[in-house]
């Protein structure tokens, strides 16, 4: 009897832990399948998913223990095989789940629902006060390094994005990597760090947002758990083919068959220009998000 009771509690628990965890993947799919409603952004709509999710949860346990579990991995199948998703293997899945907390972080004062950690705001102000975007030096430098590689027949082909990949040709190659003084999270301002080329991760990323927005483009400011890197707008999901070929064209060397990491915002295509990749779209060091700064245009 007693053994009997232990099962049944065992069993009681796992349908409950089911119950429980089958709620997050279930919203991540009606928020890929279902579309916004057209006064919804996408946190809010994300949310309602995640209420609905938990509210048929909750009903389906009720109806029946055994259908929940069948729920369960009927959603797991969906995840592993589904066509939909940009890519079928598990890597693919995760780069769609990244694309959803960039959604869920491009208010520049939240951070990410899944991993609230304090201190990003101070870090978003030290950010917007170092960024030099209008400053007539750092303009002067965007320019002369936009057209630095890559001739004009690429622009005519590819667009101004050819500007912005020069840019991080001429940045990357030449950076040093060389660490804050002892005890101080120093933020070089741009006019400084153009002119050293050296620094850490934040003046990297601070240089490279001000040089792209110095020349027309959209940049903004990731904030990972230990890293700080800059993303670029270059058009939207529908031109993903056009942008892999550019730069498979332009970074045949770099790239030798490697994917194109991007996240996706409100249907933006924003592609890795941190300096831990070694081009446009490179692999992201810490796929983990905090915060997304951005920036007015």
């Amino acid at each position: 009897m007693t053994q009997y009771l232990r099962i049944s509690q065992l069993l009681n628990f796992l349908v409950r832990f089911i119950q429980i965890i089958i709620v997050f993947p279930m919203a991540v799919l009606l928020s890929f399948y279902i579309e916004p409603f057209a006064s919804l952004d996408y946190e809010l709509h994300f949310l309602v998913c995640l209420m609905f999710a938990a509210a048929v949860s909750v009903i389906v346990t009720k109806i029946s223990r055994k259908l929940i579990v069948v729920m369960f991995i009927g959603i797991l199948g969906v995840f592993a095989f589904n066509r939909t998703f940009k890519d079928q293997t598990l890597d693919g899945i995760y780069a769609d789940y990244n694309a959803m907390l960039v959604n869920m972080t491009s208010n520049p004062h939240k951070v990410s629902y899944f991993k609230p950690v304090r201190g990003t705001y101070f870090q978003d102000q030290r950010v917007r006060s170092a960024m030099q975007s209008t400053h007539p030096k750092v303009r002067a430098f965007a320019v002369e390094n936009s057209t630095r590689y890559f001739h004009d027949e690429y622009y005519r082909k590819f667009g101004k994005a050819t500007r912005y990949f020069s840019l991080f040709k001429h940045i990357r190659l030449n950076w040093k990597y060389v660490n804050d003084p002892l005890g101080m999270d120093y933020y070089s301002p741009p006019t400084e760090s153009m002119g050293l080329l050296a620094g850490d991760c934040d003046d990297y990323a601070i240089l490279m947002a001000s040089s792209v927005m110095a020349i027309g483009g959209e940049a903004r400011v990731v904030i990972s758990p230990n890293h700080m890197y800059t993303e670029v707008k270059v058009g939207t999901v529908d031109d993903i083919e056009k942008i892999s070929y550019a730069l498979r064209t332009l970074f045949p060397d770099e790239i030798s068959g490697g994917k194109i990491h991007f996240h996706e915002t409100g249907g933006d295509l924003w592609i890795n220009f941190d300096y831990t990749a070694q081009y446009p779209g490179g692999p992201f060091l810490e796929p983990e998000l905090y915060s997304v700064i951005t920036f007015n245009k």
